[in-house]
């Protein structure tokens, strides 16, 4: 886990003190070490953190033997050694033991489709002198974050945003359609626009080109309908899962788990147990105790200490319990807005940044977590209705009285919420955007000024039939894992850690894709093949667990104390009401009724909030 950053411009100087200014921006992503490369027309920046061979031999940028290629590498190739020992039997020499080395290699003797060979998380920067061509790319989901701003012939890139401020030809204008889209529908990341005009995001599974004819994005990898698995689904299931863990536990530095006390980091957490035990050489980062990290509150309903207790207890791990109040979080929220470049959609994200502080603090620099599950599995309640769809769509009517009966049940659904879930993925897109701003109240927080822009045309081009797969689809690639793996990374690097993300290991995601509803949701429960899969590693009390929390926090709860007077502080603001952002009037209203109980508007108040404190920190 590394920061990079950049400058291609043919046939100008190299703007070698543009590329060190926006290398210290990135300073807390790469403790371990710094580099710098120079060309005609070329500035490449670096700053590193070391985590596979520690040695000065894995210091970057890596050039080749000849000198004509240098790469930077932010992230990991899981499967380095199994590509090492495929490229020395073409003939390559290695130099060092790093993935980076690999890479460069790869490149060498498979070019550009060497990327499809990849099982990791990647974010890169290959500058072929030979060719005069910059290469760049992006793991398949996105995991490591590849920012990049053409202009005139100017390529500038870096790793985080607030990397751009170094750059004097880069002005960080507001991008007012994500501005709207932000405050009215709670969106963030689900295009390749940024808050920032100009700048964008290279798309996760696409790579780039670059050279004196012009710059060029191409695709490498996606999802696509697949035969149906033989045999149980289940065992396929568990064996990727627990492959995709042992892969991720190759490391050369301590490495713990992220545990909220949910399936899918006490899955992450059980299965690295479970090594721990029967392959042990695998497990050597972890220690002879597993570390785990849980966030908790004593308020009702955010405390998920007995389920993390559950699974410290049965795997004997050394547990670390982080905690904060609304009077820690308003000291410490300038520097989590800083670390996030962007506004973020609730104070959850605060607790993953404490958790990965405490991390730290404990001598960690690897994480794993849970992150991407709830995508893959339909583990969040709104894949109830279009599964409810399908079944109705397709005919199979008493699986759909059986399914609607255990919604009922299970999770206390009301007749009305049950009509509403199944009816849902019958509206066109439009009158859900327009139900979703009313019922939430974001619509009248909107600025007029931002009201006259057109939404965001978004597409979604899942090439599935079932509208299950196709919201699957929808949230793993566009509206919803995207803007988290944003927060993972900066909160985790905000630290100098490398967060891990079991679950989208490629090969896992394309079986679960495979899958039929019935696996993934049955009788109720969500996440089905993934109980049947590792329900015998999992204390009974999580297997069972049918709510869903992570790291939540009492926000509501929050915005009626010592949040909240921040938050009243900055709706009365000179600047709030000047930044076209938000309705200043509806904003201190509904703040007021929020204050005294009236009514419960967490969300949309506390983006009204963070979009202000970003503009103030950024614009």
């Amino acid at each position: 886990m590394c920061g990079l950053c950049g400058i291609v411009a043919f046939g100008r100087p190299p703007e070698t003190e543009v590329a060190t200014a926006m290398a210290r921006e990135l300073d807390h992503r790469g403790p371990d070490g710094k580099g710098l490369l120079v060309d005609s027309g070329v500035a490449f920046a670096f700053r590193r953190l070391a985590i596979i061979d520690l040695s000065e031999a894995g210091m970057q940028p890596f050039a080749s033997e000849d000198g004509s290629r240098s790469l930077m590498h932010n992230g990991e190739i899981y499967n380095y050694r199994e590509l090492r020992r495929e490229l020395e039997a073409h003939g390559h020499r290695f130099r060092s033991a790093t993935d980076t080395e690999v890479i460069l290699r790869a490149y060498e003797e498979w070019g550009e489709r060497c990327v499809e060979r990849f099982n990791g998380m990647w974010a890169f920067a290959l500058w072929d002198g030979s060719r005069q061509t910059l290469f760049c790319s992006r793991d398949r989901f996105g995991v490591k974050p590849f920012y990049y701003r053409y202009a005139n012939g100017r390529f500038v890139f870096a790793s985080e945003l607030k990397a751009f401020r170094a750059d004097p030809h880069t002005q960080l204008a507001p991008n007012l359609r994500a501005v709207r889209e932000y405050v009215e529908q709670g969106y963030a990341d689900h295009t390749d626009e940024t808050f920032f005009s100009g700048i964008v995001k290279l798309p996760p599974a696409h790579s780039l080109t670059l050279d004196e004819r012009g710059l060029h994005v191409q695709r490498y990898w996606a999802l696509a309908p697949c035969d149906a698995v033989q045999g149980d689904p289940a065992e396929q299931v568990r064996e990727l899962f627990v492959d995709s863990v042992r892969l991720r536990l190759r490391s050369d530095v301590p490495l713990g788990t992220c545990l909220s006390g949910g399936i899918d980091s006490s899955a992450i957490t059980c299965a690295v147990d479970l090594l721990l035990r029967t392959e042990a050489e695998h497990a050597k980062p972890v220690g002879e105790r597993q570390k785990t990290f849980t966030a908790f509150f004593e308020e009702p309903g955010f405390d998920e200490r007995p389920y993390a207790r559950a699974v410290v207890e049965q795997t004997h791990a050394e547990p670390h319990w982080v905690s904060f109040d609304a009077q820690e979080l308003v000291e410490t929220l300038p520097q989590i807005v800083e670390s996030q470049d962007e506004p973020f959609g609730s104070t959850s994200i605060v607790a993953q940044w404490y958790v990965m502080r405490a991390a730290r603090a404990a001598g960690m620099t690897v994480m794993l977590d849970g992150q991407g599950a709830d995508e893959v599995l339909a583990g969040y309640h709104g894949y109830f209705g279009p599964y409810f769809a399908d079944l109705l769509t397709q005919r199979r009517f008493a699986e759909l009285r059986r399914e609607l009966g255990a919604y009922r049940s299970l999770h206390g659904a009301s007749a009305a919420t049950t009509a509403v879930a199944l009816a849902r993925p019958f509206l066109p897109e439009r009158v859900r955007r327009i139900a979703r701003a009313r019922t939430k109240g974001s619509a009248a927080l909107l600025h007029p000024s931002l009201r006259a822009l057109p939404p965001v045309a978004e597409q979604n081009g899942a090439p599935y039939g079932d509208r299950l797969r196709r919201q699957l689809h929808l949230i793993l690639t566009r509206r919803g894992l995207p803007e988290l793996l944003r927060y993972e990374d900066r909160n985790s690097m905000a630290h100098s850690l490398e967060a891990r993300v079991p679950f989208l290991d490629y090969r896992l995601v394309e079986l679960l894709f495979s899958l039929e509803g019935s696996e993934l949701i049955e009788r109720g429960r969500t996440k089905a093949v993934l109980r049947r899969a590792v329900g015998d590693l999992l204390p009974p009390i999580v297997r069972d667990r049918v709510d869903k929390l992570g790291f939540v926090t009492p926000e509501a709860a929050w915005l009626r104390g010592r949040l909240g007077e921040l938050a009243a502080d900055a709706v009365a603001s000179q600047s709030f009401r000047e930044r076209g952002f938000v309705a200043a009037p509806a904003a201190v209203e509904r703040l007021h009724r929020h204050r005294r109980g009236e009514l419960d508007a967490g969300f949309e108040l506390w983006r009204a909030l963070n979009v202000e404190l970003w503009a103030r920190a950024f614009i």
